[in-house]
């Protein structure tokens, strides 16, 4: 977590010389868009993966715990989606002063590093589900 908030810092340093408007999604260049869908749906399936975990700390046999450092290790379901709405909502607006380059490269390393976090996630048997 602590290298994706460096990235985001030098991509906020690096946009804001530039004296270019901020852009809204939709002026992004299409690939940039579909990393940014991808990150989205990354991070909801961390988010989903996370939930399994709280409900498997309500077990007494859970050998389960979170390792994000700004949650801690038995967090509620009401702290995750706080962390990763707010997560989500300020790596756009930083990436919204970026250059499409800039764009690109921050979100292929913020989509490496998520499917990283769901695969080691699913490795371990977090799965996620949905319950209607």
């Amino acid at each position: 977590m602590k290298w994706l908030l460096t990235l985001i810092l030098f991509i906020s340093a690096a946009g804001s010389c530039d004296s270019v408007e901020a852009e809204t999604l939709d002026d992004w260049h299409p690939t940039n868009k579909r990393l940014f869908y991808s990150y989205a749906a990354l991070n909801t399936m961390d988010v989903l993966q996370t939930f399994d975990l709280i409900d498997c700390q309500k077990h007494i046999d859970c050998t389960y715990w979170e390792t994000n450092s700004l949650v801690g290790t038995h967090p509620s379901k009401g702290e995750i989606l706080l962390i990763k709405s707010l997560s989500m909502a300020g790596t756009y607006y930083l990436l919204r002063s970026a250059n499409e380059r800039e764009r690109f490269v921050a979100l292929s390393v913020i989509n490496i590093m998520m499917f990283k976090t769901v695969s080691s996630n699913h490795s371990i048997g977090l799965r996620f589900h949905f319950s209607f």
